[in-house]
């Protein structure tokens, strides 16, 4: 494929990416779009580091990926209580990583995050 019809597919799959993550919040799909058709547009790497256009493209797909995997939408339905957009491509964890440190006596028996105050319990 050439890079130019590698860059056009990119492209595409990324404001695709967009319209999935960002489905009913418009103020954030369009600053998405925008900020993916700025740097799209722009000849030089934008941020300065000198990468190619393949790294570029590589790294534009990699955020199409995690929009699309990663980025769940939230909304208020109650007091305390949210409904997310959950769709086919959201990425499903079991906690299983989670799990292993907790157990594991590597972890010099701290509770961490949402297991408490993070004070020792051992």
């Amino acid at each position: 494929m050439s890079q130019a019809s590698r860059a056009l597919k990119a492209y595409r799959n990324a404001l695709r990416a967009t319209s999935v993550a960002f489905k009913n919040d418009l103020p954030t799909l369009n600053a998405a779009r925008n900020e993916i058709r700025t740097h799209m547009k722009s000849l030089e790497d934008p941020k300065g580091t000198n990468r190619s256009i393949d790294e570029r493209l590589k790294l534009l797909e990699e955020v199409t990926v995690f929009l699309r995997r990663n980025i769940v939408q939230g909304r208020k339905v109650d007091e305390d209580k949210y409904r997310l957009n959950i769709h086919k491509d959201t990425e499903l964890g079991d906690n299983d990583d989670i799990k292993k440190k907790k157990d594991s006596p590597s972890s010099g028996g701290f509770t961490g995050c949402c297991g408490g105050s993070g004070a020792k319990t051992s």
